[in-house]
């Protein structure tokens, strides 16, 4: 076996491959997101005031950014004729991406921390506006010295990186302050979060929490009338917290090995290769966050009620209108933050609508 033929792709070998097809899926992937948003937003614009749905669009950027330049890596043939501006650029936008995606997914822990934390909505309501340009110029910002820091930036084939000539006390200094750093920081804090979430939501949600409904007495009066809330409102609030905190989760889950194959002097191969591979994923994973995004609840309502009219007929049909305006009519209270506890207990605000 020639050099050529050894060296293809370096000493990931076939494992290269399969990175390629996963970068070639969270492309498609993140393209089908991008197209969502934007068609969602042209029939009702409003539903880009909810964080994790106006976000995903931006982290679908971000991958498809990652996953074009992976790709170029794990071809050496290419790699090994650019210039070391062009590497360097590569290498710039790799790290851009990755930790802009890490930011926006910092944003989304923000906003969990501030709407259902601590309650402390008119906070998150002034930030959310400034999200995605924080996260881009943070993450394009911090990263940018790696185009001009540096004596050399070579590709090396065999180990199918970037050779970057400098001290290694230098290098590891400059590299942790410029990118690993912040992404560990930021998995931390989103790992945290997570936490503190689920927490809040299993002990406000063990029996203190009321269903509140409003209705006008014979006065004109709007008061508040409290009733138990019942297994399936409850049910559906766990749910919808998980699937928000899907998104927290997703750099947690590509990253961490990045970070450990960061923190030792000479990572296993098996260690090598999930770095390289696993971060592939990021599109794939947003979108699988994106289709579960709460915001998709009252269309897949209405799948289903089409298909109970299918299944059931004009009488199952009935039912089936009355249970899904129910349905509905609770999912527009949760998502208006009008979920909170009994007088006794602290509030619980779950503003799903913005989060």
């Amino acid at each position: 076996m020639s050099s050529d033929q050894r060296y293809a792709h370096g000493v990931l070998g076939k494992w290269a491959v399969v990175g390629h097809g996963f970068n070639i899926a969270s492309i498609v992937c993140s393209a089908l997101v991008i197209i969502a948003v934007i068609a969602r937003a042209i029939h009702c614009r409003s539903i880009l005031k909810r964080t994790t749905f106006r976000l995903s669009a931006w982290m679908a950027v971000c991958d498809i950014i990652y996953s074009v330049c992976q790709i170029c890596t794990f071809n050496n043939a290419f790699m090994t004729g650019l210039p070391e501006i062009n590497l360097r650029v590569i290498h710039w936008l790799m790290s851009a991406s990755v930790l802009t995606v890490a930011f926006l997914s910092g944003c989304i822990g923000i906003d969990l921390m501030l709407a259902v934390v601590s309650h402390s909505t008119r906070i998150a309501n002034r930030i959310r506006p400034w999200y995605e340009v924080a996260s881009f110029f943070l993450g394009f910002v911090i990263t940018h010295p790696f185009l001009y820091l540096y004596k050399s930036v070579q590709w090396a084939e065999v180990a199918q990186i970037f050779h970057i000539y400098a001290k290694p006390a230098y290098y590891k200094m400059t590299s942790w302050l410029t990118m690993w750093g912040w992404l560990f920081s930021i998995c931390t804090f989103l790992f945290l979060i997570m936490c503190a979430t689920v927490l809040k939501m299993h002990r406000e949600l063990m029996g203190k929490t009321s269903y509140i409904a409003r209705s006008k007495d014979a006065e004109g009066f709007t008061p508040y009338e409290h009733t138990p809330m019942s297994k399936e409102r409850q049910r559906y609030i766990r749910s919808v917290c998980i699937r928000i905190l899907a998104y927290p989760l997703i750099p947690i889950i590509t990253q961490i090995w990045v970070l450990a194959a960061n923190m030792t002097s000479e990572a296993p191969m098996w260690l090598y290769v999930m770095a390289n591979i696993v971060p592939a994923l990021q599109g794939v994973l947003n979108f699988l966050a994106f289709t579960a995004n709460p915001a998709w609840d009252q269309y897949r309502n209405k799948l289903i009620k089409k298909y109970q009219v299918m299944r059931q007929g004009r009488s199952a049909s009935a039912s089936a209108a009355t249970s899904n305006e129910n349905d509905s009519g609770f999912s527009r209270l949760v998502e208006e933050g009008t979920m909170c506890n009994s007088p006794s207990a602290s509030s619980l605000q779950f503003n799903v609508e913005k989060c």
